[in-house]
């Protein structure tokens, strides 16, 4: 089961850069850029692979990374979720123009993209991504918890079978002295179980310790 904080660390590093490309992308547009043109269209080239990388990662590839953690949002979140689907989602169609100038005459042809982005897409999708990262980091935190519960469950657990096995090899060591020269080998055998589960306590007397620092 894949960790909440790598799927949040995922999550974070794709959907963030987004806020700044969409805005990016508006001023590309609009503004008597001095850029030269190879500037200009890295500068284009990356508000677009950003504005891609951010979209699908809302809209299909964090539901995957959740399926694979075995975790689903709560109801709140996943409002917020739909909510920066909504706002990115004009900068999403508009950045399938195949040629950088039909692109960016489009985005000119769209005033309204830049309240979407100063409006829409960046309180939005900041508001989604810092109560993900508030949301994810609990939820580790409180798997971690868990594990360690059943850890310290299962370790005590196999303490007591332990000391019952050492306490069985102790009788079975005194059985075998009562009847002679008959329980040797039985005492041998006896003996050995009982310095392994001794070197096995010592083991879980180890991990129960790191687990209780």
């Amino acid at each position: 089961m894949k960790p909440l904080s790598d799927v949040q660390n995922s999550a974070f590093m794709a959907i963030a850069p987004c806020r700044a490309a969409s805005l990016a992308l508006v001023v590309l547009a609009n503004e008597d850029t001095q850029h030269a043109p190879d500037t200009m269209k890295e500068l284009l080239d990356q508000s677009v692979s950003r504005i891609k990388v951010a979209y699908a990662m809302l809209t299909k590839k964090l539901d995957k990374l959740l399926a694979e953690s075995e975790y689903e949002l709560p109801a709140e979140l996943r409002i917020q979720h739909k909510k920066s689907v909504d706002a990115l989602t004009p900068f999403a169609e508009v950045v399938e123009e195949k040629s950088d100038s039909e692109l960016l005459k489009r985005v000119r042809e769209m005033p309204s993209l830049t309240a979407q982005a100063l409006y829409k897409v960046e309180p939005e999708v900041s508001a989604f991504l810092i109560d993900m990262t508030k949301n994810m980091f609990d939820a580790q935190k409180s798997r971690d918890s868990a594990r360690d519960d059943g850890m310290r469950e299962a370790i005590e657990n196999a303490e007591t079978v332990g000391r019952h096995i050492q306490l069985i090899a102790f009788n079975a060591s005194i059985e075998a002295a009562r009847i002679g020269d008959q329980g040797k080998g039985f005492a041998v055998i006896a003996s050995e179980i009982r310095n392994l589960s001794g070197r096995t306590q010592t083991l879980l007397d180890t991990m129960s310790g790191y687990l209780r620092a």
